[in-house]
């Protein structure tokens, strides 16, 4: 590729080595994982654990937190192409798909890691050229979109109070505790360009014992064509889905989804 210096095979060979045994590392360090530790893990010297480290991270497979790295919203996208290979998951994707067929629209399913929700599956429904393209591992706030307020409005009061105070600025609280009421009250989240300018989505949080896996499905469109009469009107549908969903998490347990 331009502007990247050349590397032979075996020096490409080991760089890539090193920055898998970087993520082997962080994985099983829980999310406490310091420079010098990944540098002891890997046995390199620190300089260049950091920049593997910060590649990594710039790419999205690495997060640095102040008690160290973590695995990145990427690494858990790229889990979740696995993740169909469980039965939990297999069983989702005819789910998916028959929402997309029916709205004409893509059709995603989100779950919650920390203050973010993480684009796991999709189904783009190819009937129209203009469509949402979904990309597997984009985080984004809880705090923002159709996907992300339906989990959020779906945790214990506490637990919200802290996501807000933590991602939200005093002046836009008030704002988003009315958009939790209307969603509790609807059943369902709507949002207008939040994410992803000119894309409109409606969003339900699948049922879960476990809030801190907590699980959404969302079907988002142009908003030009994917209307917020057209989303209101397709609401039931995805609350029977919802219902379908749970039943499928619930009967293999939300372990799963760790």
């Amino acid at each position: 590729m331009p502007g990247l210096p050349e590397q032979t095979p075996m020096e490409g060979g080991a760089t890539a080595r090193r920055a898998l045994r970087i993520l082997e590392a962080v994985a099983t360090a829980e999310g406490r994982a310091t420079v010098d530790d990944l540098a002891a893990a890997v046995g390199l010297n620190k300089s260049t654990a950091y920049r593997l480290a910060r590649v990594l991270q710039d790419e999205a497979y690495l997060e640095r937190t102040e008690e160290g790295y973590r695995l990145g919203s990427r690494m858990v996208g790229l889990a979740a192409v696995a993740l169909p290979q469980l039965d939990v998951y297999a069983a989702t994707r005819p789910v998916l798909r028959r929402l997309s067929v029916a709205s004409g629209e893509t059709v995603t399913l989100h779950r919650r890691a920390g203050d973010l929700g993480i684009l796991v599956l999709a189904e783009e429904n190819d009937e129209h050229m203009l469509r949402f393209v979904a990309r597997i591992g984009e985080a984004t706030p809880l705090v923002r979109g159709s996907a992300g307020l339906a989990m959020l409005t779906a945790l214990p009061d506490q637990e919200q109070d802290a996501l807000l105070a933590r991602g939200v600025g005093a002046e836009r609280r008030g704002e988003l505790r009315e958009q939790i009421e209307q969603i509790r009250r609807d059943g369902w989240a709507l949002s207008e360009g939040a994410n992803h300018p000119g894309a409109s989505g409606i969003a339900v949080a699948i049922p879960s014992v476990d809030t801190a896996v907590q699980v959404a499905v969302a079907v988002s469109g142009p908003s030009e064509r994917w209307t917020r009469d057209k989303r209101r009107a397709f609401a039931q549908r995805l609350i029977d889905a919802r219902d379908e969903l749970g039943r499928l998490f619930a009967t293999s347990g939300s372990v799963v989804l760790r």
